[in-house]
């Protein structure tokens, strides 16, 4: 299990067949993980972009999508 477990699987629940920007992602549980993981990596980043990191690697594996200009979605 990586550190990315639990963010994952929490983005993975938000998101369903109708697109959701970045900004309704980027809410309690995983916002929270975010600033949790970037604490933990003594990262000086922001967290959003912890979440950002972990969209575009689930895109890459084929779990999600991106629809141009609306949000994100599963595969």
């Amino acid at each position: 299990m990586t550190k990315y477990a639990v963010l994952d699987n929490s983005i993975l629940s938000k998101l369903s067949d109708t697109p959701k920007p970045f900004s309704q992602l980027f809410v309690r549980d995983i916002s929270a993980e975010c600033e949790f993981i970037a604490k933990s990596e003594g990262s000086k980043r922001e967290p959003f972009r912890i979440l950002d990191r972990r969209l575009q690697a689930l895109r890459k594996l084929g779990v999600i999508r991106n629809v141009t200009g609306k949000g994100w979605v599963k595969s």
